[in-house]
């Protein structure tokens, strides 16, 4: 284990042989690090925080800091974090409120400078968060999602996998797998098709996605009767499918629906 003179590291830390600590970083008493995990400068890793392994933690970033939440009095909470991340600058992610509660990421994302993941939020893998963004408390995001620059995400929201985020976005409702999203108020703007082949969905699947989008977005349907007729039209074996009926029938803060017609594109 490589660790700089100058940096404070709790005795009863776990840190894998493998892992390196930079100059006056600070590691408390209950942070559990994997292997060839990598600690910037002045990076603070508190609370009962689990890191996995071969993630990048840049400098100034603050990990396991009690959440910014009124409710919150001292109860033991967790960070959870997976394999393969990047933190960069600045980015904070806090612990959970509730007794026994995580606020929980997963493998393979990246986190650019400035980024807030607060209390309870659930983060899954591979996606990138450009700078400043910034999720409320509670809130899920799927995999394979890319929000803009300046995108602020409300408490208890969810955002589904494969979606792109226009940057300065206000999120206010759940967004559904796979669409492009922009603005404030956010709007509809597309299907994430480009996204979609970069990340190997198969022909037969993006056709059932492109078909769904359609009954979803551009009917005049409630959700209730789009539900039903998917049912009617679409392969429910299919893996995509499924993800995207089960995200707008789980929904609880409502979906956003209407598209800005204008620009609609499925590309």
């Amino acid at each position: 284990m490589t660790v700089h003179p100058t940096a404070i590291i709790h005795q009863s830390a776990r840190l894998h042989p493998t892992v390196t600590v930079g100059p006056f970083a600070r590691i408390g008493e209950h942070v559990e690090i994997g292997a060839n995990t990598t600690i910037g400068s002045s990076v603070v890793i508190d609370g009962h925080t689990t890191i996995g392994e071969d993630n990048v933690i840049h400098p100034s970033v603050i990990i396991g800091a009690p959440p910014q939440d009124l409710k919150y009095k001292g109860e033991k909470t967790f960070v959870k974090i997976g394999n393969g991340n990047h933190f960069r600058e600045f980015t904070t992610v806090h612990l959970a409120e509730g007794e026994g509660n995580s606020t929980i990421i997963g493998d393979g994302n990246l986190f650019m400078a400035y980024v807030h993941i607060a209390h309870n939020c659930h983060v899954g893998s591979n996606n990138i968060m450009s700078n400043c963004t910034t999720l409320a408390g509670h809130v899920e995001i799927g995999n394979r999602a890319v929000l803009g620059g300046f995108t602020g995400i409300h408490q208890f929201c969810k955002v589904g996998s494969m979606v792109m985020i226009g940057g300065m976005s206000k999120i206010v409702k759940d967004v559904p797998p796979f669409i492009k999203i922009d603005g404030n108020p956010a709007r509809v703007v597309g299907l994430n098709a480009v996204g979609l082949r970069r990340n190997n969905v198969s022909k037969e699947s993006l056709a059932s996605i492109k078909e769904l989008y359609k009954v979803f977005f551009r009917s005049e349907m409630n959700v209730s009767q789009v539900l039903a007729k998917w049912q009617e039209l679409l392969d429910a074996n299919d893996e995509n499918v499924k993800l995207f009926y089960d995200f707008i029938k789980n929904s609880k803060r409502g979906v956003y629906k209407r598209t800005r017609r204008s620009s609609v594109s499925e590309e």
